[in-house]
C-alpha cells in the first residue's frame, strides 16, 4: 500500500513538472514564431482590403512616405490581391495610390517581432509572473489541494493570456496557438470556480463538490468543439461560458465571506479580491473605455495587461504571509481615499466644468467660483470621509466601526488607568464613542442600577465583597448589537476587570501605606524603646543570675567540698558527690558565660575597648581565625555612655559571628578610635563577600535581620552605620558616632 502512494505521488509531481514547462516552451515558440515570421509594418482596414488603416510609427514604411488611406496597387509589379508573403529584409516595391495620384515606394520587409516587441514584452511579463507565482507555490505547498489548484489555473491562464496579448493586432499567432489558448481558456472557468470553493475556506463536502463541478469540467471540451467547428460561435461560448461560471464563483465568494470564512480568511479573501479588481478594472478603465469612447487617454494595451500581474502576487501575498492586518488596513484607507477622489472629482470638477461653461468669460467670476467651490470641498471633506469610511469598515468587518482599532485603543487606556475614575471615564465615554453605542454605565454597589440592565451586562468579581458591573445599550442608530459586538465588549469587559481589580488593590495599599505613614514615627519610638528595655533586662538578668543562683552554686560546690572531707562519708557516696561537685562547677560555668552574653562585666568594669579585646580573642580562638585590633586607650572609651557601649559591642559581636558562619575569612581587623571629634568603629575581613542591599526594606526582605538589627541600634543611639561588600574581596561594616549628635 505504501509502495502504491509512492507511486501515484511520484506520477503526481512527473506530470506537474511537466505541466510547468509548458509555460516555458510556448513563451519560447511564440518568440522563434514572431522571428522567423516576415511581414509589413502597416496595418489594412480588413484582411481583404488593400486600403492603409494605419502605419506602424518610426517604421520603414513610416520612413517610405506610406500614409493612411493609400490604396496598394501592386507588389513587386504583382497585383496585391495576388500578392504573397514578404521575404524578411528584401525591400518590396509597392504601387499606391493617393487622391488620384499613383506613386511607388519602396518597402523593406520586417519581422513580426519587430512591429509586436512590446506586445510580446508585456505578454511574456504577465504569463511568466503567472507562471512563477504558480509554480514556486506548488514547490511551497505542493501536499495542499488547493495549491494544486491553483498551479493549474495560473497555467491555464498563463497560456491564455500569452497567446492572445504577445501578438499586435491583426497579426495573429498560429492556429495551433489559438486552439491550445481556446482550452486553456475554456477550463480556466471550472478551474477558477472550483479553486473558489477549497481557498481560503473549503466550501460543502468533497464528493459535493465533485458532482457539482463535473458538468464544468465536461462542457469545457465540448465547447471547444464548437470552436473547431464554428470559430465565432465556439469564441462566444467560450466568453459565455466563463461568464457564468465567474457570476457563480462571485456570489460563493460572497457566501462563503459572510457565513463561513474567519477573520483570517477574510482579510485573505479582501486581499485578493483588492488584487483581482486592480488587475480587472485597471485596464478597463485606462484602456478598454477610453479606447471605446475614441478618446486619447487611453494607455496602450501592452502597458493595461501589465496590471494583470497583481491578481497572482495577491495571492502569493496571502499565502506565504500570516499576519495580513496591515495590508488589511492598507486596503481598507486606500479604498476610503479612492472614493474620496472620485467624489471630490465630482462636487469639484464637474460644477466647475458646468459652470465654466455657461458663466462669462471673467476672471473674477472664475475665481469666485473656483475659491468657493475650494470651500465647499473642504466643508464637506470630513462628513465625507467619515461616512465612506463608515460603509467601508461595515463591508470589510461586518459593522461600521473599526474593530481592531476599538480594542487597541480602550486596551492601551485600561492599560494605563490607575484611579477609578479613569476607568469610568474609558468604560462610560470612550467606548460608546468609539463603538457607536448610545451609552454605558459602571456601577459599584448599586444594586438598583444592576437592575436596569441594558443591551448587555457585565458582573465584575473582585476580592472585595463589593458588587460592581458595566452595562452597554445598543447602537445610535438602533440596530442591536451583533455577535461580534458581544465578543469585543466581553473582551473589553474582562480587561476592564483587571484593571479595576489592580485599581481597588492600589486604594486599599494606599489606605494601608497612609496609615503606617501616620505610625511610623510611633512604631521607630516603640522600636527604640524596645531595644534599651531589652538591654537593661539583659544586665537586670545578668546581676539576677550572678547573685542568686550562681551564687547558691558557689555554695553548694563549698557544701559539696566539705562533704567530701568528711570521713564518715561511704566509698560509694564519696563518687556520686565528687560526679555532683564536678557537675555543679560545669554549671555555674556555663552560667557565668550565659551573664558574659547578657552584659560583659567588663565593659561596665574596663569599658568597651577591654570588653572587645576580650570578645575578639574569645572569637578567634573558637573560629580559627587572626584578629588584628587598633584600639583607642580605654581611658578615652571608658567614658562612653552606657547605651552607647553596649550597642557598640553588641554590632560588634553580631559582625564577628557573621564573619565566622558565612565569609570564611582569613583575617578580621578591628579598629576603634576617635577621628575629627567622632567615634569610628570598623570591623574588615577579607572573606567571599556578598551582594549588599542599599535599603533597610531590603535587608529584611532579604532576611539579612542580623545587618538590619545593626543598623537599628545605631540609628538608636544617633550613629550612622555602612556596609560595602563585593563578591570576592570581603565585607567591610563602619559604624560613626558622634557625642554632639548624642547629645
Amino acid at each position: 500500500m505504501v509502495h502504491e502512494t509512492d507511486i501515484r505521488k511520484r506520477i503526481a509531481v512527473g506530470f506537474f513538472v511537466l505541466l510547468s514547462l509548458m509555460v516555458p516552451a510556448l513563451i519560447g515558440y511564440t518568440v522563434y514564431d514572431q522571428w522567423s515570421t516576415p511581414t509589413m509594418d502597416f496595418i489594412l482596414d480588413n484582411p481583404g482590403s488593400s486600403i492603409v488603416h494605419e502605419v506602424i510609427a518610426g517604421g520603414h514604411s513610416d520612413a517610405a512616405g506610406l500614409r493612411i488611406g493609400d490604396v496598394i496597387l501592386t507588389v513587386d509589379d504583382i497585383s496585391f490581391k495576388y500578392w504573397h508573403a514578404p521575404h524578411i529584409g528584401q525591400t518590396h516595391l509597392l504601387k499606391i495610390e493617393r487622391r488620384g495620384e499613383r506613386l511607388v515606394l519602396g518597402v523593406p520587409a520586417v519581422r513580426v517581432i519587430d512591429v509586436s516587441f512590446l506586445s510580446l514584452s508585456s505578454a511574456v511579463i504577465t504569463a511568466a509572473t503567472f507562471w512563477g507565482v504558480s509554480t514556486l507555490l506548488l514547490w511551497r505547498r505542493f501536499r495542499y489541494t488547493e495549491i494544486r489548484l491553483l498551479f493549474l489555473l495560473f497555467q491555464a491562464l498563463s497560456l491564455t493570456l500569452l497567446v492572445q496579448l504577445s501578438y499586435r493586432p491583426p497579426w495573429q499567432p498560429p492556429f495551433a496557438m489559438r486552439a491550445l489558448s481556446l482550452v486553456s481558456f475554456n477550463l480556466s472557468a471550472p478551474l477558477l470556480l472550483h479553486h473558489v470553493m477549497m481557498f481560503p475556506v473549503k466550501f460543502e463536502h468533497p464528493r459535493r463538490r465533485f458532482w457539482w463541478l463535473l458538468p464544468l469540467y465536461i462542457l469545457a471540451p465540448m465547447v471547444f468543439v464548437v470552436y473547431l467547428l464554428d470559430v465565432v460561435v465556439g469564441i462566444q461560448l467560450s466568453v459565455l461560458f466563463l461568464s457564468l461560471i465567474t457570476a457563480v464563483g462571485i456570489f460563493c465568494l460572497a457566501y462563503i465571506y459572510h457565513y463561513r470564512a474567519g477573520s483570517d480568511d477574510r482579510r485573505r479573501l479582501r486581499v485578493i479580491v483588492m488584487g483581482l479588481l486592480v488587475a480587472g478594472l485597471s485596464p478597463v478603465l485606462f484602456y478598454w473605455l477610453p479606447t471605446s469612447i475614441q478618446s486619447s487617454f487611453a494607455i496602450p494595451k501592452w502597458a493595461a495587461s501589465l496590471f494583470l500581474i497583481v491578481a497572482p502576487l495577491s495571492y502569493l501575498y496571502v499565502i506565504l504571509r500570516h499576519n495580513l492586518f496591515g495590508i488589511d488596513r492598507l486596503i481598507n484607507r486606500a479604498l476610503v481615499y479612492a472614493i474620496l477622489s472620485v467624489g471630490i472629482f465630482v462636487l469639484y470638477l464637474v460644477p466647475y466644468l458646468l459652470l465654466y461653461r455657461y458663466l462669462p468669460d471673467d476672471l473674477f467670476i472664475q475665481l469666485v467660483i473656483v475659491s468657493g467651490l475650494t470651500l465647499w470641498v473642504g466643508w464637506t471633506f470630513d462628513w465625507m470621509r467619515a461616512r465612506i469610511q463608515r460603509i467601508i469598515d461595515h463591508i470589510f468587518y461586518g459593522g461600521w466601526y473599526d474593530y481592531p482599532v476599538v480594542v487597541e485603543a480602550v486596551s492601551d487606556a485600561l492599560a494605563r488607568s490607575v484611579q477609578r475614575e479613569q476607568i469610568l471615564e474609558v468604560l462610560t465615554c470612550q467606548v460608546p464613542r468609539l463603538m457607536r453605542l448610545t451609552q454605558a454605565r459602571l456601577w459599584f454597589g448599586d444594586t438598583n442600577a444592576a437592575q436596569s440592565a441594558l443591551s448587555q451586562s457585565f458582573r465584575f468579581d473582585f476580592q472585595s465583597d463589593v458588587p460592581a458591573g458595566w452595562m452597554v445599550g445598543p447602537h445610535r442608530d438602533g440596530d442591536d448589537l451583533s455577535d461580534i459586538d458581544h465578543r469585543i465588549l466581553r473582551t473589553l469587559a474582562q480587561q476592564a476587570e483587571i484593571a479595576l481589580n489592580n485599581v481597588l488593590m492600589i486604594e486599599k495599599l494606599h489606605r494601608q501605606l497612609d496609615e503606617i505613614r501616620s505610625s511610623r514615627e510611633a512604631l521607630v519610638q516603640v522600636q527604640h524603646q524596645l531595644l534599651r528595655s531589652r538591654e537593661e533586662e539583659r544586665a537586670r538578668l545578668a546581676r539576677d543570675l550572678h547573685d542568686g543562683p550562681i551564687q547558691a552554686l558557689v555554695g553548694l560546690n563549698i557544701q559539696l567540698g566539705l562533704l567530701l572531707g568528711s570521713s564518715e562519708i561511704a566509698p560509694s557516696a564519696r563518687q556520686a558527690i565528687t560526679e555532683m561537685r564536678a557537675e555543679v562547677k560545669q554549671l555555674s560555668q556555663e552560667l557565668r558565660q550565659v551573664c558574659v552574653d547578657l552584659r560583659p562585666p567588663m565593659l561596665d568594669a574596663l569599658g568597651l575597648g577591654a570588653a572587645l579585646r576580650a570578645h575578639a580573642e574569645e572569637w578567634s580562638a573558637q573560629y580559627g581565625v587572626e584578629t588584628q585590633l587598633d584600639l583607642s586607650p580605654d581611658a578615652s572609651l571608658i567614658s562612653l555612655p552606657g547605651e552607647v557601649a553596649v550597642n557598640l559591642y553588641r554590632v560588634a559581636q553580631e559582625v564577628l559571628v557573621n564573619t565566622g558562619k558565612h565569609a570564611q575569612a582569613r583575617q578580621v581587623n578591628i579598629s576603634l578610635g576617635w577621628k575629627d571629634g567622632q567615634l569610628l568603629m570598623t570591623i574588615q575581613d577579607d572573606g567571599r563577600g556578598f551582594d549588599p542591599p542599599d535599603t533597610l526594606h531590603k535587608l529584611t526582605a532579604q532576611e539579612h535581620f542580623g545587618l538590619a538589627g545593626m543598623k537599628e541600634r545605631v540609628e538608636l543611639i544617633g550613629g550612622q552605620w555602612s556596609l560595602r561588600s563585593v563578591p570576592g574581596k570581603g565585607t567591610i561594616v563602619c559604624v560613626t558616632w558622634a557625642p554632639m549628635v548624642h547629645d
